[in-house]
Parts: structure tokens; C-alpha cells; sequence
């Protein structure tokens, strides 16, 4: 039986962690958003640098970029800035939610965590850094090759060419983060290798399907992007097989 006093005291104790737990939440915000904040303010700093990287992969196809009216540089590279600043700041991010959420979790709960937030970024670097030295390169010569000779010249945009490579980039690290949800999926035990891998002709099916949106209708294209997300997948299911899947709260009792 609890007594009176701590009946009393129970909801103030309560209702301190809470407010602890809020102020702690707050703290970690204003953190990310200075960081976030201070590398926006960074990238733009440094936006011709970034823009002639980013334009490295028209180097071969002799194409040049045009602005359409007298904001559009401006407004571009501010964009720019911020989606490099998201990006540089996102590792910090990460560690930012861990840090919270650290406390509540327990034994290997924490190992899991950990290889995530490692694994996250490096695949999203990964998938981009692929998309940027392969994709891009493909589907730019692929829409520049289409109709020539029709005699229609290109004339491409500043703001729509960054928003097309960020776009393929951006994909291309989110694709990439599909073996953490599936190696999640069997670490809290939703599914199972082995019922995953029964499943293997519809996954392969998938996986080409992928490739072929993402690249030019060419079947070298596809292949090349379509063998290594295979083998990816394949290595997720090894991968799979070695990890203990978290247990399962007990099921609370019905009364009877």
C-alpha cells in the first residue's frame, strides 16, 4: 500500500522528470540548429567552391549552365547552402538523438544504436558520393543525347541542373538506408531472414525495378546499379542471420 505522502509526491516527482526530460529535448535542439546554422553559413561562404563541384560532372559533355533572371544565382546557391549545411550537420544530428535516447536504452539495445548511427551516414555518403561519380554523369548524357537530331539545342538552368543532381544524390543515400530497416526489422523481430530470403525472386524483381527508374533506359546502366544493390541485399541477410533479436516485452495479462 502506498501511503498518503507518497500519493502526494508521486505526480510532482512525475512531472519534474518529465519537465527535465523537455528541457533536455530543448537543449539538444538549440545545438543542432546552431550547428546546422553555423555549416549553412559555411557552404554559402564556400558556394562557388561547392557549385564547381557540383558541376564537375558536365566537364565531358561540353554543356554550360545559364541563369534566368537576376535572382536565380542568388537564390540557388542559398538553397545550396542549405542543403549542405543538412548534410554536414546530420552526423551531429544523429549523435544529438542518441545522447537523449541513451539513457532509456539497455545491453545490447546500445550496440544496436551505436552501429546505426556509424552506419547511417557512411551509407547515405555512399549512395551520394555513387550517384555524383556514376548516376549523374549517365543520366545527364542520357537526356543530353535524346532527340539530337531533331536540331533542338540544349539549354540548361543553373537552378533546375542542382535541383536534378541533388534530387538523384538525395535518392540514391536513401536508397541505400534499406538494409538498416530491414536488418531493424529483424533485429526487433518483425521478420526473419529466412522468411525474407523465401522471398528472393520478388526482392530480385524489385531491385532491378529500382535500378531501371533510376538510371537511363540502358541495360548497362542497370546492371551496374542493379548487381551491387543485389549484393547488398544478399550481405543484409548474412548480416541478419548473425544478429539476436531484441526480446519482446511480456504481454500484459488479461484480468480475469
Amino acid at each position: 500500500m502506498l501511503s498518503k505522502e507518497m500519493i502526494i509526491n508521486r505526480p510532482e516527482t512525475s512531472e519534474s522528470e518529465w519537465t527535465e526530460h523537455l528541457e533536455e529535448l530543448r537543449r539538444r535542439i538549440i545545438a543542432g540548429l546552431l550547428v546546422f546554422s553555423a555549416a549553412s553559413v559555411g557552404a554559402f561562404a564556400a558556394s562557388d567552391r561547392i557549385a564547381a563541384f557540383l558541376m564537375a560532372p558536365l566537364g565531358d559533355l561540353g554543356i554550360r549552365l545559364y541563369t534566368f533572371n537576376p535572382a536565380e544565382k542568388f537564390v540557388t546557391y542559398l538553397r545550396l547552402s542549405l542543403l549542405t549545411g543538412g548534410m554536414v550537420s546530420a552526423p551531429f544530428l544523429l549523435l544529438q538523438g542518441l545522447l537523449f535516447v541513451w539513457p532509456a536504452l539497455r545491453g545490447r539495445e546500445r550496440g544496436y544504436t551505436l552501429a546505426a548511427l556509424l552506419a547511417v551516414p557512411a551509407l547515405f555518403i555512399a549512395g551520394a558520393g555513387g550517384s555524383y561519380w556514376f548516376l549523374a554523369p549517365k543520366v545527364l548524357g542520357f537526356f543530353l543525347r535524346f532527340g539530337g537530331s531533331d536540331g533542338i539545342q540544349p539549354l540548361w538552368g543553373l537552378k533546375e541542373y542542382v535541383g536534378m543532381l541533388y534530387s538523384l544524390m538525395f535518392a540514391a543515400g536513401l536508397l541505400l538506408q534499406t538494409p538498416l530497416l530491414l536488418l531493424l526489422s529483424f533485429i526487433t523481430g518483425v521478420t526473419t531472414p529466412e522468411t525474407v530470403g523465401r522471398f528472393r525472386p520478388l526482392w530480385i524483381f524489385l531491385i532491378f525495378l529500382a535500378a531501371a527508374i533510376c538510371t537511363p533506359p540502358d541495360v548497362v546502366s542497370q546492371i551496374a546499379l542493379g548487381v551491387p544493390l543485389y549484393l547488398l541485399f544478399e550481405l543484409t541477410l548474412c548480416v541478419g542471420r548473425l544478429l539476436r533479436p531484441l526480446p519482446r516485452p511480456p504481454r500484459p495479462r488479461k484480468k480475469a
